[in-house]
């Protein structure tokens, strides 16, 4: 499978809070190099890199409710709306995680529906935040989420304690049950990992590393490529 389809499965992010002009710019160009699937900005910069990326096939992503989602469902709402409006193309929220633990069922079903109302048909990723919480909670929330027409559920921010791991990728891809896909993102260093998060239901990596992944799939024998191949036939470059 060609390289360039491969670079399909990663938002390359740079939503650090402390990010400059000069990287975005920077990731701006490598994601265009790479033709990855997205380049995620703060929605500070979605202007700046929408005209960056301006005529590309690399869509533009932006996040709301960002890191901690604890904002009422017509704030996020509104974000949505903002973001979109600025040029974004994707959207990655963050789940009202007191609502799940609350079994608050009506502000979270609220929460993640306004956005994709509000989105009208763009992707939308829900974060978890999985480190805090139970198998239940994780469950419940994906089981929810997948309600909603979200489009993606996804493992974590990769700005509190702890990241993606397998066993959270399997448990969620089996909650969701085929109605909406699983995003990876946090702690993933290696391309042997992008591979066990593959099989374990991931179909989509946020990732600063982006370039160090999809040089190594360049340089991997044409034998070891074929593992990821039933992986990559839906991606469109």
């Amino acid at each position: 499978m060609k390289v360039s389809t491969f670079s399909k499965l990663f938002d390359h992010s740079i939503i650090r809070p402390d990010a400059a002009k000069d990287e975005v710019l920077r990731f701006a160009e490598t994601a265009l190099r790479l033709n990855t699937a997205t380049l995620t900005v703060q929605p500070y910069y979605v202007r700046f890199a929408a005209d960056l990326l301006n005529h590309s096939k690399v869509l533009l992503g932006s996040v709301v409710g960002f890191p901690h989602g604890n904002e009422t469902p017509s704030i996020k709402e509104y974000q949505t709306k903002v973001v979109l409006d600025l040029g974004a193309q994707e959207i990655d929220m963050v789940m009202n995680i007191p609502a799940l633990k609350n079994n608050d069922k009506s502000v979270f079903f609220a929460d993640v529906e306004g956005v994709v109302k509000a989105a009208e048909g763009v992707k939308v990723k829900v974060i978890l935040e999985n480190c805090f919480l139970t198998q239940e909670e994780k469950q419940r929330a994906c089981y929810w989420i997948s309600q909603t027409g979200a489009h993606f559920v996804k493992t974590s921010t990769a700005y509190a304690d702890g990241g993606a791991t397998l066993d959270d990728v399997r448990l969620m891809y089996e909650a969701v049950d085929g109605r909406c896909q699983v995003k990876a993102a946090g702690g993933i260093r290696k391309i042997e990992e992008i591979l066990e998060y593959l099989k374990a239901g991931a179909r989509r990596f946020g990732s600063t590393r982006s370039e160090q992944f999809i040089q190594a799939y360049r340089e991997m024998p044409e034998g070891e490529r074929k593992d990821f191949g039933e992986f990559l036939i839906d991606l469109t470059v």
